[in-house]
């Protein structure tokens, strides 16, 4: 099924370029005619006889040889934009792919029996307007605005406003940051500098020292570069000391930078990572997944697939009493990266944690349930006992509970 996936995507970027290569012809038919037209009724026109009140003679000549070439120019167009078949080629290359991904999706009804689904939805009904506020999600922070804006009137999904916000802003920067322009996301940065200081965020030192090393490299005096971060690195002196003393180092070997001891900040990857810690902090001011819920349940429901062919073999009573628990009778492998609700077991109790029961954290850096340091301690706060894994002493008050 693996293999079959593979050649769906194989085929949907096969249409894709196929298609881009249609619409390039016609932006270039498109271009190559306003240029054509630009030079027919840009051209000097012929003089008029003095006194004449109505335009006659070689004028009048010229003016009607304009308008009969620029309607020339427009028909070549047309002409040429049929012949291209551009709706029809299109249509082609979408069955197509409409065919092979048919295809695919009759083969994993086959491969995923039918009892799988109906053994996870028999407990709960389906939340339609969950899926949709997903998709919802996804299209915004993905960057297509306007189809999310589409999306939601017509599903009639709700949508808080500064959710569409937060990401037609974040688009806004990003796409300046592609462009290699950094002003709008460090006025961004400059304008939530509170906020990021608060969840401990270098967004703006990062950006701020992007500017700085572009402007060394393109620079023809390095006393630009050395004005810009005398004027806009001086607020990070007591946080980032040692970076900056790195930056301005840098100034020194201006006519190698590539082969300095500093040319590892010159890489072309850090507009990459400026890009990805923009993402993240964009997302965490604004209190936003960092990634789309449908993109993480697409990842780790793909993982768990094999796993979920063996719920077809579970007794019916058996299975609706782990869904009742809210957990399945298999174990699913998936990343770590998609373990949002970890379980806490004893090492002492070899009990899993609960509200009543929490982990705690010892002074020696061990972590074990709170029944477990009751019954060690005997619940005397000022009587010290030992670590059950190593033989530190500590008292209750040099203990803290873990909340995770």
């Amino acid at each position: 099924m693996q293999e079959e996936g593979y050649k769906v995507l194989k085929k949907q970027r096969l249409c894709v370029s196929r298609i881009d290569s249609q619409l390039s012809c016609i932006l270039d038919g498109i271009r190559q005619s306003k240029e054509r037209l630009q030079l027919a009724l840009h051209r000097p026109e012929a003089s008029s006889s003095p006194g004449e009140t109505t335009v006659t003679g070689p004028a009048a000549e010229d003016s009607a040889e304009r308008k009969h070439e620029a309607k020339h120019i427009v028909l070549d167009f047309m002409e040429h934009t049929e012949s291209l078949h551009l709706e029809q080629n299109v249509a082609n290359e979408l069955k197509s792919f409409h065919i092979v991904l048919s295809k695919f999706g009759k083969q994993i009804d086959k491969q995923l029996k039918n009892e799988i689904a109906a053994k996870i939805s028999q407990s709960k009904d389906f939340d339609h307007s969950l899926v949709t506020k997903m998709v919802a999600e996804y299209l915004y922070q993905n960057g297509q605005i306007e189809a999310a804006d589409a999306f939601c009137l017509e599903a009639k999904v709700d949508l808080p406003a500064a959710f569409r916000d937060c990401f037609e802003d974040l688009q806004n920067n990003l796409k300046s940051l592609a462009q290699r322009d950094l002003d709008p996301a460090i006025r961004w940065a400059q304008s939530r500098r509170r906020d990021l200081c608060t969840i401990r965020s270098d967004i703006e030192f990062e950006l701020i020292q992007l500017k700085y090393l572009d402007l060394l490299e393109k620079c023809t005096d390095v006393m630009d570069a050395i004005k810009f971060a005398n004027a806009e690195l001086s607020l990070f002196h007591d946080t980032h000391m040692r970076e900056i003393g790195r930056l301005m180092s840098c100034a020194l070997y201006k006519k190698d930078l590539q082969n300095s001891p500093y040319k590892e900040l010159f890489q072309p990857e850090r507009w990459m990572e400026v890009r990805e810690s923009m993402v993240l902090a964009c997302c965490n001011v604004e209190r936003v997944p960092y990634r789309p819920y449908l993109q993480t349940c697409l990842a780790a429901g793909t993982r768990a697939l094999p796993a979920m062919k063996k719920l077809a073999s579970v007794p019916d009573n058996t299975f609706t009493g782990w869904i009742a628990d809210k957990q399945f009778p298999v174990e699913f492998p998936l990343r770590d990266e998609h373990r949002f609700h970890s379980v806490f077991s004893c090492p002492v109790s070899k009990e899993e944690s609960t509200p009543e029961n929490p982990p705690v954290l010892l002074k020696c850096g061990h972590v074990i349930c709170r029944s477990c340091v009751k019954r060690i301690s005997f619940n005397v706060p000022s009587e010290k006992f030992k670590c059950p894994t190593c033989p530190m002493d500590q008292t209750l008050f040099e203990i803290s509970e873990l909340i995770f």
